[in-house]
């Protein structure tokens, strides 16, 4: 396989959304972090936690080029060092059409949610053809509250 995970050293910033490296998603299946999740869980397994989502650090056999797939709060993206983004975007196209290829398996994994998004634990995942994405039952009621009390101060 071209793509393999990379050691967690990679350092960068963020370079695409999905859909700058791929024209042919719909804006809803470029934000689906559920689906993205579920696709790269098919190739690489469990992911790591970052604030506001999960990540996974990949390396292109190819061109031995790292990068970061991610979600966070503003939807799935890529990241990776600039100095190499012209370079990136080709890795990053082909990785894409890999994905799209990929099936999305069933899956889920806790996340902080930012403070402005609800704060508290959530769950992310896709099952049974289905992505979601909803606050920790343990912590339901607390996440549940931060939500209607930002939305009343408004």
């Amino acid at each position: 396989m071209r793509f393999k995970r990379a050691p967690s050293q990679i350092l960068g910033s963020k370079l695409f959304s999905r859909r700058e490296v791929n024209s042919r998603l719909t804006l809803d299946r470029a934000m689906d972090r559920g689906a993205f999740l579920g696709r790269l869980w098919a190739q690489f397994g469990n992911a790591s936690p970052r604030n506001g989502g999960f990540e996974y650090y990949v390396r292109d056999k190819d061109t031995n080029l790292d990068f970061i797939a991610y979600s966070g709060p503003s939807g799935p993206c890529y990241a990776g060092d600039p100095t190499l983004r012209f370079e990136l975007r080709r890795v990053l196209e082909a990785f894409e059409e890999l994905l799209e290829q990929t099936q999305p398996v069933d899956c889920a994994m806790e996340y902080t949610a930012d403070v402005e998004y609800g704060g508290g634990t959530w769950v992310l995942g896709f099952k049974e053809g289905r992505s979601f994405d909803l606050p920790d039952r343990r912590n339901r009621g607390r996440a549940t509250g931060q939500v209607e009390r930002r939305a009343r101060a408004r």
